[in-house]
């Protein structure tokens, strides 16, 4: 199962900054830890986009708790989750899931 995380940012950009290095290593143990596919800043500048692979929100909810700018009330976290029915021939196996590859 799929999770795509939108992080919204509630503070000024000093506030963020504060927390920025402490939150990639939060990010960086999500990817060693193979829970985080791909994450980066919103083209707009508004928060951060997190896809998540786990097989259910419970644990993707558990782990977003440990992210510093969630425990310091900097971002507003809305999380969506998908079962994928049908993926790109070159997306990896791993996360997709029973999905119909085309």
């Amino acid at each position: 199962m799929l999770h795509a995380v939108t992080l919204t940012y509630l503070r000024h950009e000093e506030d963020i900054a504060r927390h920025l290095d402490a939150h990639k290593q939060w990010l960086i143990r999500g990817f060693k830890e193979e829970r985080i596919i791909f994450a980066g800043p919103l083209s707009n500048g508004s928060g951060g986009y997190i896809l998540f692979h786990s097989d259910n929100s419970d644990s993707v909810h558990h782990f977003l708790k440990d992210d510093p700018f969630v425990e310091h009330n900097v971002v507003s976290v809305s999380l969506v989750s998908i079962e994928p029915a049908l993926c790109s021939k070159d997306f990896p196996e791993k996360w997709s899931g029973e999905s119909k590859a085309i």
